[in-house]
């Protein structure tokens, strides 16, 4: 079963492989636009820039796609952006004959581009890690523009002399520096909210994985999305049908195998028995040293609890006779359980307190299906069925054993055997 951390890391596998794929479609309009807007720009340069940055942006992204080395895939994106968008911004700036104003003016909006990207990854510190790396990197360019001769320190008239010309006003570059800054931490807390919200939301996924280890799908699903009038003590008459089995003869089988082997055959038994169960839209309460406790119809979502009750004894049966053959062939002798079925109405609900509780079922009819288990020591059955499943499971083939006593039953119930579609084969 998946846990939390491995959800986390496969949704920052998913975002740092959309950063580096926007960083390639990019990098590729970037040197487009540049070899086709820039006269003076040399599309070699550009090329031998481009190309190799490509390059290792895509096997980078082949490396998280494959989940290898993913944090450091995403890191190093980050450098081959730095390395590869830099140049360009030069060689562009040499295209245009004009001062190293243009750098400041142009490089501010790129920066930003990257910068928005790097909320993808669900990680803070690359947002984070970027801001700074772009502070620096503008700070070296605004450095250059002050050092260049060019250089007019001006208010510009219009966009195209502000971009163009050698115009640069110092207070627009501050309040870009400022809101380049503002933008790092708000796209950094945003990156963090969303990490969280993800994190939160793997947890969920982890905790219903987890309830459906303990109880079936339905009660799982309910549990899980239930209200607070739910998950509170109490219930409700419902009518449904219980399940009891038994591993005949275990206390022999158990003191044969030793603990460590019981666990391990217990394990597998109660595994097998549990997927029919579920598959029939029944639920384990219970488990009762080897012994299980099911109910259809706990939940209310199925309709037929007896009909699926029936099934699910059926199949079961069916499992045990594959587990006996691996066994046989392992030279390990057959096993043999006992399923009684009762139906009727009973309280459905939540016992416990409000920070300890359960979801079960109480009343006389699971102490009667246990009791109809009993019986199939008396009467040599395989699985035993009470008069109101067998009136609800229409087409189900039974046989009578009349009304065989039943420990603290005064009036025992007349009882039918189940007859399988394979028993009805071999006679």
């Amino acid at each position: 079963m998946r846990t939390t951390a491995d959800v986390l890391r496969d949704r920052e596998a998913t975002g740092i492989a959309l950063f580096i794929a926007l960083q390639v479609a990019g990098l590729t309009i970037l040197a487009s636009g540049i070899m086709l807007f820039v006269s003076r720009a040399v599309p070699l340069t550009i090329l031998a820039i481009t190309i190799p940055a490509l390059a290792g942006l895509i096997g980078l992204l082949i490396m998280v796609r494959r989940r290898r080395r993913v944090a450091l895939a995403g890191h190093l994106a980050i450098v081959v952006a730095f390395l590869a968008t830099g140049p360009i911004v030069f060689m562009e700036w040499q295209g245009t004959a004009t001062s190293a104003a243009y750098l400041v003016k142009t490089g501010y909006p790129m920066g930003l581009i990257l910068l928005v990207l790097t909320a993808t990854t669900l990680q803070p510190h690359y947002p984070a890690a970027v801001t700074v790396l772009l502070v620096i990197f503008h700070t070296l360019l605004i450095a250059l523009a002050v050092d260049d001769p060019a250089t007019v320190f001006a208010q510009a008239r219009t966009w195209q002399e502000h971009l163009m010309g050698p115009a640069l006003h110092l207070g627009r570059v501050a309040s870009e520096m400022a809101f380049l800054i503002g933008t790092g931490a708000v796209v950094t807390f945003s990156t963090w909210v969303a990490r969280r919200t993800v994190l939160s939301a793997a947890r969920l996924e982890q905790a219903n994985g987890q309830l459906r280890r303990y109880f079936s799908p339905d009660v799982a699903e309910r549990v899980a999305t239930a209200d607070p009038d739910f998950l509170r003590p109490g219930g409700s008459l419902r009518f449904v049908a219980v399940l009891v089995s038994d591993i005949s003869g275990f206390t022999a089988l158990s003191a044969a195998l030793g603990p460590d082997a019981t666990l391990r055959f217990l394990a597998v038994y109660q595994k097998r028995m549990t997927e029919v169960i579920f598959r029939n839209g029944g639920s384990v309460d219970k488990f009762i040293g080897d012994g299980i406790l099911a109910t259809f119809g706990a939940t209310g979502e199925a309709p037929l609890p007896c009909a699926r009750a029936v099934t699910a004894a059926t199949e079961m049966m069916d499992a045990l006779d594959e587990i006996n053959a691996a066994r046989i062939v392992a030279g390990a002798p057959a096993i043999a359980h006992r399923i009684g079925v009762h139906a009727g109405e009973a309280m459905v609900g939540n016992v416990g307190t409000e920070d300890r509780l359960e979801f079960t079922v109480i009343g006389d009819v699971v102490n009667l299906a246990g009791r109809i288990e009993q019986a199939c020591k008396v009467t040599g059955d395989a699985v035993l069925l009470s008069p109101p499943v067998v009136d609800a499971s229409p087409g189900v083939a039974v046989i009578s054993r009349g009304r065989p006593d039943l420990p603290g039953i005064d009036t025992p119930p007349e009882l039918f055997a189940l007859i399988r579609p394979t028993d009805r084969d071999a006679r």
